[in-house]
């Protein structure tokens, strides 16, 4: 059976749940229960069931960064799977980032042995730590990991008298911390804040899904690197400046939803492809930027690359950091090579890296870069609202109308008391007014 193209299957749009388990002790029994009564409640709910074969541990981990729930389902021989620890550091490195809200399931399983590694569990951990003792810095993260989510607020099956009801808790359990995340969104998107505590982004969310604002402006960035703090400022700044931008970011959206954002791209007049270190690490980015390239080359889209935290050449020549973390993408999607080819063309393309773009290392800080970046926007938009505030009137245009406002005044105005038109008022008028509007315009504009 071929394995299946990262998009093939979508992806629920939001507040997706990963079930994290010992897949040959639960699969065939409690899983199967827990599944459909979470599917049967219109829940998303993701297993590896589907991608436990011929898959790289990877694309679980995509997965769970795409879920705002996770469950752990902690078991006796949960610890021989090294599978399921890496899973659990993922998890939690997503509660340190406040970006998932993890729910421990004790499963015939004394929560005070898994928190203190004892009894059977606490043996098998000790068995698989021997099989990796060439990767201290892996078991230190399981360790962690095992040491953070247990104290988490959770359920036991001991605590209930069969699995029906067990089953039954973790429902209303998921469904009650959803209902917290979405208003935790919503209080997320109204009170965002910028660095110095004053009001920043109002509505953001909100923005970003209203159908009837045209996105002018589609920024393509890595949301791990960059997307709390450079890009809030730079949306910020493009918004102050009367412009549409559109951002695909899983907290406003939901990152699996690949068509709505590559019809983003496509009702855009500019995008921004913010080229950073881990930027080659996420396949989305790389994904966004074929479509951004395609449309560059139909003379449909400007793509104005900028250089964050890395050279031109290293993102050309896939060189540094950048060609480390693309070679790591590359091996997770190996099975995928024309998608890969995709994405080398697109980051040598002309269209894109070829282009004279800017960069972090050609400014003093941040902030310079932000005034580059929005004054180079905002010369590629001739309609933006900023160039329509400041297009200054020249001085043939400013006497002209000033000449019509004069004559309009003496000759239909300024006549009306007295039947008696003095011409040669009038002609003083029409030729002394104009001229010290112009003198006027000249000195204050």
């Amino acid at each position: 059976m071929a394995v299946p193209s990262i998009y093939s299957e979508e992806i629920p749009p939001q507040h997706q749940v990963f079930i994290n388990f010992r897949g040959e002790e639960l699969r065939k029994s409690f899983l199967g229960f827990l599944l459909k009564a979470m599917r049967d409640a219109k829940i998303n709910v993701f297993t590896d069931e589907i991608e436990v074969r011929g898959r790289d541990i990877q694309n679980l981990l995509s997965r769970i960064e795409e879920s705002r729930v996770a469950i752990a389902i902690l078991s006796k021989r949960y610890t021989e799977s090294s599978w399921c620890l890496d899973e659990l550091v993922k998890m939690k490195e997503r509660i340190d980032q406040d970006e998932l809200v993890v729910i421990p399931i004790f499963y015939r399983l004394d929560a005070t042995n898994c928190k203190r590694l004892e009894g059977p569990f606490g043996d098998n951990f000790r068995n698989l730590e021997r099989d990796y003792r060439s990767e201290p810095e892996r078991i230190k993260k399981w360790k962690e990991a095992l040491i953070v989510i247990p104290q988490k607020i959770g359920l036991t099956s001991a605590g209930h008298r069969d699995e029906s009801e067990l089953v039954d808790s973790i429902v209303k359990e998921v469904k009650k911390v959803l209902i917290d995340v979405s208003r935790k969104d919503r209080n997320n998107s109204q009170n965002s804040t910028n660095i110095k505590g004053q009001s920043f982004e109002p509505l953001m969310a909100e923005l970003d899904r209203l159908p009837t604002r045209r996105p002018q402006v589609f920024v393509n960035f890595c949301n791990d690197e960059l997307g709390d703090n450079f890009i809030k400022h730079l949306v910020w700044a493009l918004r102050d400046s009367g412009i549409n931008v559109f951002k695909d970011s899983f907290k406003l959206i939901g990152s699996g939803q690949k068509q709505e954002v590559f019809m983003s791209i496509e009702n855009s007049n500019i995008a921004l492809a913010i080229f950073s270190k881990r930027y080659s690490g996420s396949y989305r980015c790389l994904n966004e930027l074929v479509k951004m390239e395609e449309l560059a080359k139909e003379g449909k889209l400007v793509v104005i690359p900028v250089f964050y935290s890395v050279k031109t050449n290293q993102v050309r020549r896939l060189e540094g950091e950048f060609g480390i973390h693309f070679r790591n993408t590359k091996e997770r999607f190996a099975m995928e090579p024309m998608m890969v080819e995709s994405w080398e063309k697109s980051l040598k393309s002309s269209t894109v890296t070829g282009r004279i773009g800017l960069s972090l290392e050609a400014h003093m800080n941040e902030f310079a870069l932000l005034g580059a970046i929005v004054k180079e926007v905002t010369r590629l938009l001739p309609n933006s609202p900023r160039r329509r505030r400041r297009r200054k009137l020249g001085i043939g245009e400013v006497f002209l109308r000033a000449l019509t406002a004069t004559f309009i005044f003496a000759v239909f105005i300024y006549p009306m008391p007295m039947p008696d038109v003095n011409f040669l008022k009038i002609g003083k008028l029409l030729l002394g007014f104009p001229f010290l509007v112009v003198v006027l315009h000249k000195i204050l504009c």
